[in-house]
Parts: C-alpha cells; structure tokens; sequence
C-alpha cells in the first residue's frame, strides 16, 4: 500500500507541473491568436500598420482575459477610430481596455523637458 501510495505522490509532483504548464501555454496561444486577429482587423481599419499598440492578456478562472489599446501621446484618434472593430471582435469573457498617457507623465513630456535620472 506505501509504494502505490509514493508512486502516486511522485507521479502528481512530475504530471503536475507539466498539466499547469500545458495549460498555460494553452491560454497564451490563445492569447496571441486573439491579438493577431485584433491587429488585422486595426491594421485594415486604418490602412496599413500603425501607432496602435494592443496587449492582451488571457483569461483565467478567477479574472476575465483583457485587451489593453494604447497609443503614444498625440495619436488617441486612432484608437477612437478602431475600439468599435475591436469590441466586435472581442470573444466572450474579454474586456476591451484603452490607455491612453497622462498630462503631465513621463510619457507625455517632450523634448528638452525629459530629463533622466543618473543611475551613479
């Protein structure tokens, strides 16, 4: 009974690793499967590649997967000229997100008023 007993408990400490990371893997090529299609969509939307920039991040039990839109400061019209596309295309459980920079951020600042920090 104690070797089928440890046979199993050697078994879980190898098969489980393995399950979640499967599993894993699984979610993210998802993932960028979502993300591919998202960026064809936006990328025939607005003619070709552009400033758009999107992240998505898979689904999980406890949280619903995310599709972030973002573009650099000055180019916000592009992602108000594509989040109709990509809502449509959005799949069930999928929340569609756009981050756009902040006034007064490190993203926003140009020029001769970005200064960096010295590392010594």
């Amino acid at each position: 009974m104690t070797a089928i007993f440890a046979m199993v408990l050697v078994s879980a400490l190898f098969a489980g690793p393995l399950v979640w990371s499967w599993r894993r893997d699984r979610t993210e090529s998802r993932a960028d499967a979502i993300s591919a299609d998202i960026r064809a969509a936006i990328n025939r939307r607005l003619g070709g590649e552009s400033m758009v920039s999107v992240l998505v991040v898979p689904a999980s039990h406890w949280r619903a997967g995310r599709i972030v839109l973002s573009a650099p400061s000055g180019y916000e019209y592009l992602v108000e000229g594509v989040w109709r596309d990509v809502i449509h295309r959005a799949p069930a459980g999928y929340e569609v997100v756009t981050r756009t920079p902040v006034p007064g951020s490190a993203h926003a600042v140009r020029g001769a008023e970005a200064t960096l920090p010295r590392a010594a």
